[in-house]
């Protein structure tokens, strides 16, 4: 892909200012009737409601049956419109020649069963929602993934992790069973003692199985407040021990995670549940107001140089922060990438004034139009990485110099394994070299680099592999024996056709 011209890269800034001066303030003006119109939703209608729900996944199995009577004619996919999905460098055109199946009504609670401690919730009920309706009531689900737009759908189908994955793993892993219809229309449910190898199959599988309607996931008791503490770090070596001994510690703590501003300054955050504060000590980090959470935490960067101190005999900074604020710290401004096309996001008095609208999502992205799109991805990186724990030093070094990691903060968080340790390393920004970064070539790299190194690239983001390298990282054995039971030939695109550009061509 080329470089941007000089007219695109002026596109480019006009756009900016363009989501900064118009998008924005629209937002802020339609936001109070949205929520206003969600208050009176959620006042008056029938929640919890294992009929309601029912009722819900007919009208899914009478698409699917008017489908089947049409002769299946074209394959499957949902009706949900492609610029709300998570990926920001790749809209799902492949639906244009798809029937499409609305699943839009599948966005609530079913029940609570607090003896069980387990919810079954709908696939399009987003973070925000869940930890709000779930925290009122006293509880929180154990993988709470940061982002208020995710739904409980894509994290499954998709993947979904957190920095309490050191402790219970991926999303999926803390969902007890699945409520499946199949392309013939018929409701399936599925765990682990019950049709199993659809259970393990489907996470991951990007709706290529079935269409997800319910998943019962476990809850525990929530506390009032995190309690986290700031610990700053001057090298890889030294961000690589503390994660890992913070991980491994019996009991650990609840949440790990770090930010790297570069190859040799970092941050490592080190969480607790607690139900009590200290005076002085509350911060609300996902107030309108606060500034983006990666900023907050850059003040806590310390030159040992300066406190003529080894790093490991300074005293970390500590904060109680409410939970749900906690859960959602990485929503406004989604990290550090959306300054990229607002560029006042972090200016005092833009915050005071439109903070609380929370520039939360990627919409504002994804309106403007796709040529247009094309010109901010020739130097957007956005990718998630799961890498060995003992090669994170090996694996940054090698996107600072290979990939052209862009000239902001890297995001890592831990995911835990019974026999080896992975943590996923986020990249997400624009490229620290513009006039060297190639999006093809650098994403090649990449995934080489992943396939030597027993590392796993995240399927939400442009992947080139081929079909043999696609099979060498994900290893599709199972989702192929399910696809096959299922007669999904007709009926879904395979996997590697939806997420790989070589399939989609």
């Amino acid at each position: 892909m080329a470089h941007p011209t000089f007219f695109e890269r002026l596109v480019m800034h006009i756009c900016r200012y363009y989501v900064s001066a118009v998008f924005i303030p629209l937002r802020s003006l339609v936001l109070p009737f949205l929520y206003f119109i969600e208050f009176i939703c959620a006042k008056f209608k029938v929640t919890y409601s294992p009929e309601l729900h029912a009722n819900k996944v007919e009208h899914v199995q009478s698409q699917i049956m008017d489908w089947n009577k049409a002769g299946r004619r074209n394959k499957l996919c949902t009706a949900r419109p492609g610029w709300v999905s998570m990926s920001l460098t790749r809209l799902p055109v492949y639906k244009d020649a798809m029937t499409g199946i609305d699943l839009s009504r599948l966005d609530d609670l079913v029940s609570i069963d607090k003896e069980a401690m387990t919810i079954t919730v709908e696939p399009l009920m987003k973070m925000g929602q869940l930890t709000r309706i779930l925290g009122s009531k006293g509880y929180t689900i154990l993988v709470v993934p940061e982002l208020k737009f995710l739904t409980v759908g894509g994290l499954i189908c998709g993947a979904g992790l957190e920095t309490s994955s050191h402790k219970y793993g991926f999303f999926h892993n803390t969902c007890t069973s699945y409520e499946v219809v199949l392309s013939s229309g018929e409701v399936v449910k599925c765990s682990k003692d019950e049709n199993s190898d659809m259970f393990y199959a489907i996470p991951g599988s990007y709706g290529t199985l079935g269409f997800l309607t319910a998943a019962t996931i476990k809850i525990m008791k929530a506390e009032k407040y995190v309690k986290l503490s700031y610990i700053p770090v001057n090298s890889l070596d030294e961000a690589t021990k503390r994660v890992t001994e913070e991980s491994l510690k019996t009991p650990g703590p609840d949440f790990v995670e770090g930010i790297m501003y570069s190859l040799d300054k970092g941050v490592i955050m080190v969480g607790t549940l607690t139900s009590k504060s200290e005076p002085g000590k509350v911060n609300p980090v996902s107030a309108g107001y606060k500034k983006s959470f990666y900023k907050h935490v850059q003040s806590f960067l310390t030159d040992n140089q300066s406190t003529n101190l080894p790093i490991s005999q300074i005293a970390p900074n500590t904060e109680f922060i409410p939970l749900r604020d906690y859960y959602h710290r990485h929503s406004y401004a989604t990290f550090w990438t959306c300054h990229t096309y607002v560029p006042y996001i972090d200016v005092p008095l833009f915050r005071y004034i439109f903070g609380w609208a929370q520039v939360e999502d990627n919409y504002a992205y994804k309106i403007i139009p796709r040529y247009f799109r094309r010109i901010f991805e020739i130097n957007l990186v956005i990718q998630d990485l799961i890498v060995p724990i003992d090669k994170m030093k090996m694996a940054l070094e090698f996107f600072h110099e290979e990939v052209k990691v862009p000239n902001e903060p890297v995001y890592f968080k831990f995911d835990g394994n019974a026999d080896k340790m992975y943590m996923d390393i986020g990249l997400y920004g624009y490229s620290g070299k513009p006039d060297d970064y190639e999006v093809v070539k650098s994403n090649k790299a990449l995934e080489q680099f992943c396939l030597e190194n027993d590392c796993i690239k995240g399927a939400y983001a442009d992947l080139w592999l081929s079909r043999n390298e696609h099979d060498q990282m994900f290893d599709p054995t199972l989702y192929n024996k399910v696809r096959a039971q299922l007669n999904c030939s007709d009926a879904f695109p395979d996997i590697y056709d939806k997420i790989c550009q070589a399939g989609r061509k």
